[in-house]
């Protein structure tokens, strides 16, 4: 059975964009997503999150740094708002990194859509009932690539814009 899904880049849309957040002190929820990602979990969307982690082909950060901050993302979206992520798409590669795995697979890297791909395969994602909302050009160019309908986000509440999306489908 395909399943109705709501793709959300993190930086920007789940979390305060403020540059390169490399540390859990740096991770600050903007208004409305831990209400946001509840009703959707509510409507029976699956939850998942593709984002460019950069930072870590720059070398300002691990994957094990990246796996502590998405860590506290989820606890916190259980603890606070009984809220779930499904699953977790990112990309650390910088085609001008020093470290040699990370300059190989662009594919994942948005504009591209090799993330989207792998969440359709994996989760059998129904992309005419599903949506993405980003925070930049290279999101929505993903997005279009995919074939699933796509929304810049707006400086309301995560929630506020999620629930309208949904009420006028």
């Amino acid at each position: 059975m395909l399943k109705k899904t709501f793709f959300l880049d993190r930086d920007g849309v789940i979390n305060e964009d403020n540059g390169y957040v490399t540390k859990v002190s740096q991770f600050i929820f903007t208004r409305g997503a831990c209400e946001a990602i509840r009703y959707l979990n509510m409507q029976n969307f699956l939850v998942i999150i593709i984002t460019n982690q950069a930072a870590i082909g720059k070398n300002l950060m691990s994957e094990d740094d990246l796996f502590k901050i998405h860590k506290y993302m989820k606890d916190y979206l259980l603890n606070s708002c009984q809220a779930h992520i499904d699953d977790i798409f990112y990309s650390p590669y910088f085609k001008d990194s020093k470290i040699p795995l990370y300059t190989q697979n662009q594919n994942d890297r948005k504009p591209d859509n090799g993330l989207i791909i792998k969440a359709i395969e994996k989760w059998n994602v129904d992309i005419k009932n599903s949506f993405f909302i980003g925070d930049n050009t290279t999101d929505k160019i993903a997005a279009e690539k995919s074939n699933i309908k796509f929304y810049f986000k707006e400086n309301n509440s995560l929630y506020d814009q999620i629930r309208n999306i949904i009420e006028n489908i």
